[in-house]
């Protein structure tokens, strides 16, 4: 409660004998102190203290106020610690649209275990977020970052699909293909950019927009065409193959785990990454970053 701020620094002040020392155990500058007992003697109409090379000393009024005020804070302070024990803590989370939760489910089981009074609440604007699971790329300035694994992309075709049952692919193989595209990813737009050139795959139409993956393998499985998507989606949907293409080896993307840097969501970052890493397939290469 910041009204009792004040009250809590002239204590730290009367009980450790200097404005340094209560600085130090409130862990603040010392002219916040000097400032607030300022704002007390003001309001209370009297000198709080007596300065002097051998530190301070209270005056009458000054251990009026100690004595009044050590019952309010420690009243006050038993109430926070019972109240606080009912409020949920809010994490905001936000994972993009080609990220899929399940690989993060243990380390938000736990930072339940760590902290008991969080509540997740997932949301759409990353830019809100305490914690983000996404493409590095996407990472809205001033976060932290922690990569978890390294993607390259391939291709998403459906069962049955003529190109399965060619050789290995290249760019070529794809023309005259419907694709469904995915304007929302970095390393797609960078793919589907790449097939404007001179040399790209003559006759590709977009047949589909997809808003998220799950939606985008739905639609490859459907027949309704081919998609660009991470090679770590594999074994996702039963429908849906996923093969390597020649061409687009620069096509990437590196997963993480991104935090606001507050107190906050840097200590339930930490409790997320506290045991081994939550994926063991496709990990970031040494060296990586």
């Amino acid at each position: 409660m910041d009204d009792l701020t004040p009250l809590r620094y002239f204590r730290a002040a009367y009980e450790l004998g200097t404005f340094s020392a209560a600085a130090r155990a409130c862990d603040v500058r010392q002219p916040s102190v000097s400032a607030a007992i300022a704002r007390l003697e003001g309001h209370y109409g009297g000198v709080l203290f007596r300065r002097s090379r051998d530190g301070l000393t209270p005056t009458p009024l000054g251990q009026e106020l100690y004595q009044q005020a050590g019952g309010v804070l420690a009243q006050v302070n038993r109430l926070e610690a019972r109240l606080k024990g009912h409020v949920a803590q809010i994490a905001r989370v936000y994972c993009a649209p080609d990220v899929f939760m399940a690989p993060f489910d243990a380390g938000l089981a736990r930072i339940r275990m760590a902290e008991a009074r969080v509540q997740f609440q997932f949301t759409d604007d990353l830019t809100q977020a305490d914690l983000l699971f996404c493409d590095k790329g996407c990472l809205p300035r001033g976060c932290g970052f922690h990569p978890l694994w390294q993607d390259r992309y391939g291709v998403g075709l459906p069962q049955g699909h003529a190109l399965l049952a060619a050789g290995p692919l290249t760019l070529a193989d794809l023309a005259g293909q419907a694709i469904i595209a995915r304007p929302y990813c970095p390393s797609a737009d960078q793919f589907l950019t790449g097939l404007q050139r001179a040399d790209a795959p003559a006759g590709m139409i977009v047949a589909a927009s997809a808003t998220h993956d799950a939606q985008l393998m739905d639609l490859v499985a459907a027949g309704l065409g081919i998609a660009l998507m991470p090679m770590s989606h594999a074994d996702v949907h039963r429908g849906v193959i996923l093969r390597d293409v020649a061409g687009i080896d620069s096509v990437t993307r590196i997963v993480g785990v991104g935090f606001r840097k507050t107190d906050f969501a840097a200590g339930i970052a930490r409790h997320f990454l506290s045991r081994d890493t939550i994926l063991t397939t496709a990990p970031v290469a040494a060296g990586a970053f």
